[in-house]
């Protein structure tokens, strides 16, 4: 399907732009904003977003510029977080922005020439703060566009599966701790922030991590906090996003990329907002789409592969028409003379209206569903196998759909201090500094403490859309330690590109919560939820699941301890013996949710 969109006529040729405009919160702090105006009579409803990195930028590098949107009939207003950039205050992520955004929506809703309605939009920490904003439910607000934002600051965030999610929170925390340290005065601390940020990755390998970001405790304390919160406490639960759905009565359009960190809790804010709504007439309707991308930018080119010119940005005109829609815009406004819009094909209307457009990898095309995931999509169990030594490439690891017999397990040797280096994966946020993306797995593939089953080669296509999960039996010499998965999509010419991956720590198995260590040597069972995914393994390709025990840095390494993480360093790594079973007791399985051949 084409990606065309109806792409509405310049209803203003003209903009005015006022910089620093003063917002107070209930707490008396000022926050401050940029406010473009289309030039021309009446009112106009609002554009907000709220960001903490920098409001002259207005995450320009995914969204076109508010200039664009103005011309529409907007007035678009972005403004600095509280304690960021050009606002008053202090900063610590999450906590401050339900209210402040609630404040500057009803705020904004009270601007000279604007008509009382307020949207939201924004990616990443922008789109978080939407939702939280949405759940306090202030005056004037009618629909929000989170993309690539997640349901909850612990999992899929900050961890994922009791794993700390270091490239990503690393990066993130050594990027937003330069401004504060410029809004101290201290110039020189900022410039070595900055070195130290544009060293990553090889900043990844400092030990221990409560020490890999410079200046933290008084510049990042958050950090510190995070580090030492790795369960899901009330720290991390009074600001979880997926405690507010019963709030959030708004239309909402959801957009996320298959290779995003955030991906599962874009999905996971679509389904469950989805099923209020669908029992609430009271509430807005909410749309899904899933894109090729990666967190950023968002483009047909994603890591080493080139998804086609369909995979492109079309999120602007997507946006565009969702606000219209929902903000009473289009055939209101008169266009600026000689400016006529294209002209919109069936297709595009499908794309716009459908409920859920996700975009099929490897198929490299959209497809509107009525649902998500798919009900015609059906569990295929692929059983893990071989004759003891599926280690590397070389080894005799297979997948197939007969259960297994009487079979030898597999083992490897895990060393923390030299871990297997992330190819690829769902990162964040800058492709050259952290793991992200669809990327050739061979260096990883051929090391013996990985473990890798891969199908005979497919008859037939295969079209998985859901949530992928690996049922994995396996013991270890270690008290704790962790488990490493990825999906494989095998080319004929044997190029191996992830599709989906994640981790388990060993202790978080059955809660997040309230972890508990192993028992070495005895055998557990590990349920991971990989990722979602929408993907054609093609006929004559092959599946494929390596195993291992580390993802650096796209993950933390375990010390293989009862030391806690964030406090080991070199002496503190232990090496560990993995055992992964696949008999007729444990059958170690991957779970693909695959639909009909004929599906459109």
């Amino acid at each position: 399907m084409t990606t065309d969109i109806t792409v509405p006529s310049i209803r203003y040729a003209n903009i005015t732009v006022k910089y620093d405009v003063p917002a107070k919160m209930r707490d008396g702090v000022t926050l401050l904003a940029d406010i473009y105006r289309p030039v021309g009579a009446g009112s106009f409803p609002v554009l907000l977003m709220r960001t903490p990195y920098d409001k002259s930028m207005a995450q320009n590098t995914v969204f076109l510029n508010p200039a664009w949107y103005a011309r529409y009939g907007y007035i678009v207003v972005v403004q600095d977080c509280r304690g960021r950039y050009a606002s008053e205050g202090t900063w610590y992520p999450y906590d401050a922005e339900a209210a402040d955004g609630h404040d500057s929506v009803e705020w904004a809703a009270a601007l000279e020439g604007s008509n009382g309605s307020v949207a939201m939009y924004g990616f990443s920490y922008p789109g978080a703060i939407q939702l939280q904003t949405a759940a306090t439910q202030p005056r004037g607000l009618k629909t929000i566009v989170p993309a690539m934002t997640a349901s909850d600051f612990f999992e899929n965030w900050t961890y994922e599966g009791g794993a700390y999610s270091q490239a990503f929170i690393q990066s993130w925390v050594m990027y937003l701790c330069q401004d504060t340290a410029r809004r101290a005065g201290e110039t020189a601390t900022q410039k070595e922030m900055w070195q130290s940020f544009m060293t990553l990755p090889g900043a990844y390998w400092s030990t221990p991590l409560k020490d890999a970001v410079l200046s933290a405790e008084k510049h990042a304390p958050y950090y510190l906090d995070w580090l030492k919160h790795d369960t899901y406490d009330d720290y991390w639960k009074k600001n979880s996003i997926r405690n507010l759905y019963q709030q959030i009565t708004l239309p909402v359009l959801h957009v996320g990329g298959w290779y995003d960190v955030f991906v599962s809790g874009t999905i996971n804010n679509y389904i469950e907002m989805n099923k209020l709504a669908a029992s609430d007439s009271s509430r807005g309707a909410q749309k899904l789409v899933v894109g090729p991308w990666h967190h950023l930018p968002w483009q047909q080119q994603i890591a080493s592969c080139d998804f086609g010119n369909d995979a492109k940005n079309i999120v602007n005109l997507l946006q565009l028409n969702w606000l219209d829609k929902h903000m009473g815009m289009g055939s209101a406004s008169a266009p600026v003379a000689g400016s006529g819009a294209a002209p919109a094909s069936a297709s595009a209307a499908s794309l716009q209206d459908a409920r859920v457009s996700v975009f099929v990898l490897n198929l490299n095309e959209w497809k509107n569903l009525t649902e998500w995931p798919p009900a015609n999509a059906k569990e295929k169990l692929f059983y893990l196998h071989s004759g003891g030594r599926a280690n590397s490439l070389s080894g005799d690891g297979s997948l197939s759909e007969t259960a297994p017999g009487d079979e030898p397990w597999d083992a490897y040797l895990h060393d923390p201090s030299s871990p297997v280096l992330s190819q690829g994966g769902h990162s964040c946020c800058f492709e050259d500094l952290a793991p992200m993306g669809p990327v050739s797995q061979r260096k990883n593939e051929i090391r013996n403490d990985v473990l890798v089953y891969t199908s005979d080669v497919l008859t037939e296509n295969v079209t998985v859309m859901g949530l992928v999960k690996v049922k994995l039996f396996a013991s270890s010499t270690a008290v704790d330690t962790d488990f490493a998965v990825m999906l494989c999509d095998v080319a004929e010419c044997g190029r191996s590109i992830n599709v989906v991956n994640s981790m388990v720590r060993a202790s978080r198995r059955d809660s997040l919560t309230d972890p508990t260590l192993i028992e070495p040597d005895k055998i557990y069972e590990y349920n991971i939820d990989v990722g979602w995914t929408a993907a054609l393994f093609e006929k004559g390709h092959r599946i494929r699941l390596s195993v291992a025990s580390s993802n650096f840095p796209h993950f933390g390494r375990t010390p293989n301890s009862q030391k806690l993480s964030y406090e080991a360093d070199l002496n503190d790594w232990k090496v560990a013996r993995q055992t992964v079973y696949h008999d007729s007791i444990c059958s170690s399985s991957l779970i693909l949710p695959v639909v009909p051949a004929s599906m459109p």
